[in-house]
């Protein structure tokens, strides 16, 4: 059985981290629980409302490298910020574009 459709189900919508509202590509800032006629179910296995995305995953974060391991989390935005901060402590903003890791050998 399928859930109710509502935008926060919708593969359409991303969630703001200032409020509960939902950006849509097609509706703009709309609540939660709208439902407009291009309604498309996000599949599950590709659902990550639950999760809150970070700094640290944004293509928009440049992470300064300190160590010979490469496991510093310490760098900045290179949208908003001027000064360094800890990406896995802050939220991401509206302007969040998922990293894509490649996997370099």
């Amino acid at each position: 059985m399928k859930p109710r459709k509502s935008c926060s189900n919708c593969i359409k919508g991303r969630p703001i981290t200032v409020n509960n509202d939902i950006l849509c590509r097609e509706k703009g800032i709309v609540t939660p629980d709208y439902v407009c006629m291009r309604h498309r179910y996000m599949p599950q296995s590709k659902s990550t409302r639950n999760e809150n995305s970070k700094c640290i995953d944004c293509e928009n974060f440049i992470v300064e490298v300190f160590t010979s391991d490469n496991s510093s989390t310490i760098g900045l935005c290179q949208l908003f910020s001027v000064r360094q901060f800890d990406g896995t402590t802050k939220n991401a903003c509206s302007k969040f574009v998922s990293r894509t890791y490649s996997d370099v050998s």
